[in-house]
């Protein structure tokens, strides 16, 4: 694989604040939204894999990584984000969410983003129940008491909803510092998704082409949100990654990178 040049650049939002993002490669354009407790460092691998036949932009959302923040924060303000890079992208951009980050890109498109396809990566709506719920506030107060390492051990549980098990394999992962340090980020957008229990059936009619990404061994609720979607969305079509979880991106991002690739040829 032919490495590809990076560069940083910027764009400002609706309200003002600074988005910053990465962009590498040639060819039709994508636009790639990291989850929450990341950036968009994350999602390096796969974007260098993507570059080769595409134009990739990797944002960082508000308050993290390149991008400023804001007092005003709702799910509304990240989608305006979404919306000014895909200006930025161009006409017919395609659109990838992750995890909190594939809300983010729903709503961008509900709320009017134009897009020439979509791909999802197990969004955690709200589906059955909260997916914070009453846990929030215990997750709040140790943010709150500077107990990062507190407060992801209560999001394990109740948001991510793993085993203890594997609460400790996270825990020993090079994931865990980074999520540590930026769990004063999800308390917002946890009480955003629970919020969108409302907006599901119009996340379910979107028409646009889209691909739904699920790994097999990944938390049920994550799983049955992506089936929610594929059981109502007009055009959808699911890839299922044996063996992965909610993290693929990251343990495979060759793979990760040629399930996008195929979905954007057809």
């Amino acid at each position: 694989m032919q490495a590809q040049l990076m560069s940083t650049h910027t764009v400002a939002s609706a309200d003002g604040t600074t988005i910053g993002y990465r962009k590498l490669g040639s060819g039709s354009p994508i636009v790639l939204v990291h989850g929450s407790m990341s950036t968009g460092e994350q999602w390096l691998g796969v974007a260098e894999h993507l570059a080769q036949a595409h134009t990739v932009y990797i944002m960082d959302r508000r308050g993290r990584g390149l991008s400023a923040d804001a007092e005003d924060y709702s799910l509304g303000t990240e989608s305006d984000d979404i919306k000014a890079l895909l200006a930025v992208a161009g006409e017919g951009a395609a659109l990838l969410g992750h995890s909190y980050g594939a809300i983010c890109t729903l709503e961008a498109v509900r709320t009017g983003a134009a897009v020439s396809s979509l791909v999802l990566y197990e969004p955690p709506l709200p589906i059955d129940a909260p997916t914070a719920g009453a846990a929030l506030a215990d997750y709040a107060a140790a943010v709150e008491a500077g107990d990062g390492d507190k407060a992801m051990r209560v999001a394990a549980e109740h948001f991510l909803r793993i085993s203890p098990e594997e609460t400790e394999g996270l825990a020993a992962s090079p994931l865990w510092a980074g999520m540590v340090e930026l769990s004063p980020t999800w308390t917002r957008e946890l009480s955003e998704i629970d919020l969108t229990a409302v907006l599901v059936e119009e996340y379910s009619a979107l028409s646009v082409s889209t691909l739904l990404l699920v790994g097999e061994v990944s938390p049920s609720h994550l799983v049955g949100a992506s089936r929610h979607l594929g059981q109502k969305l007009p055009n959808a079509t699911e890839t299922v990654f044996p063996g992965q979880n909610h993290f693929v991106h990251v343990m495979d991002p060759a793979g990760t990178a040629e399930a996008i690739a195929a979905f954007l040829r057809t």
